[in-house]
């Protein structure tokens, strides 16, 4: 699995982990481990799309984080109101010559030139802070040739903050990981997962965050985020996000039994679900079984991959 090298270095954070619930506050930041490794939440941007020249930042009711493992990372912003998702992105990674190179595999929503890119940022960190500025391909179909041309750029100038949330101990768990194989029924058998369809969950010190997209296409099938827990035999889960929305997911804590080593982890326990009776119309409360077994991404980080 790949590393990346040449990072400005951040001084480690001594962590007092906690045994309480996930979503438990902790006046300790968890480390920034290799410069951007870790949960992140946007502080401030400059939209310039809109010609925007002064930083801006979103009220409360957003939620715009970044969760970034040694080799991938997955952003989303999220309205907390109305359970929405707004936006969401996410892929493998590179530092290269003090430039974070992004490869962007999925984007939500569906048709946005970012998908396929690798888009380059200048990085600089400052008491804590993580300041980032890119240029995306502006990309449209020319309908006499019927290829995507470029026909300008797009800047994205950003403020990161570490998220602030008690963070767990260095497990075996905080890493990238596809699935494997599940199933639906205790008294099914495991079926593997399939090749054309992606199925990430990366795992910070603080956060998870898992997505589901269409690796040929341009969809994202499902998402979820939010903190967890561990100990020595559950994985808990407090869900903050869920794509699609109304599944009555969010805000529940949801207790994994797990066994876990270095190149596999069982992941078993039941999902609370919402949804509406055809026949009386009245919102029924249910649970799904997950039931599965997650692998270690492994991804050899070429040059070829991201020019």
């Amino acid at each position: 699995m790949f590393k990346p090298q040449n990072i400005l270095l951040f001084a480690f954070v001594i962590i007092i982990f906690s045994c309480a619930t996930p979503d438990k506050k902790d006046e300790e930041t968890q480390p920034i481990l290799n410069g951007v490794m870790g949960s992140w939440k946007l502080n401030k941007y400059i939209d310039h799309s809109n010609a925007g020249t002064e930083w801006i930042s979103y009220d409360d009711s957003i939620i715009y984080e970044k969760h970034i493992t040694d080799s991938h990372f997955t952003w989303f912003k999220y309205d907390k109101k109305n359970d929405n998702l707004l936006g969401m992105g996410g892929g493998n990674y590179i530092i290269k010559e003090d430039k974070y190179i992004e490869k962007i595999d999925f984007f939500y929503p569906p048709g946005s030139s970012e998908l396929g890119q690798a888009i380059p940022f200048e990085m600089t960190f400052n008491n804590g802070e993580w300041y980032h500025k890119g240029m995306a391909k502006v990309l449209e179909l020319d309908i006499e040739s019927g290829q995507m041309e470029e026909v300008g750029m797009m800047v994205i100038e950003e403020v990161w903050l570490p998220m602030s949330v008690a963070a767990n101990q260095e497990s075996e768990l905080q890493k990238t990981w596809d699935l494997d194989e599940y199933r639906t029924g205790l008294e099914l058998e495991y079926i593997e997962y399939p090749d054309f369809t992606g199925y990430i969950k990366l795992i910070t010190p603080t956060h998870f965050i898992w997505t589901k997209y269409d690796k040929e296409g341009d969809e994202i099938y499902g998402a979820g985020s939010g903190t967890y827990l561990i100990n020595e035999e559950s994985y808990i889960e407090n869900i903050k996000i869920i794509h699609p929305e109304n599944t009555g997911q969010v805000g529940s804590v949801i207790t994994f039994e797990r066994e876990a080593n270095e190149n596999k982890w069982k992941h078993f326990g039941y999902v609370p679900e919402f949804f509406v009776d055809e026949k009386t119309g009245q919102i029924v409360k249910d649970s799904i079984l997950i039931d599965e077994y997650w692998v270690p991404h492994e991804i050899e980080v070429t040059q070829e991959i991201f020019f």
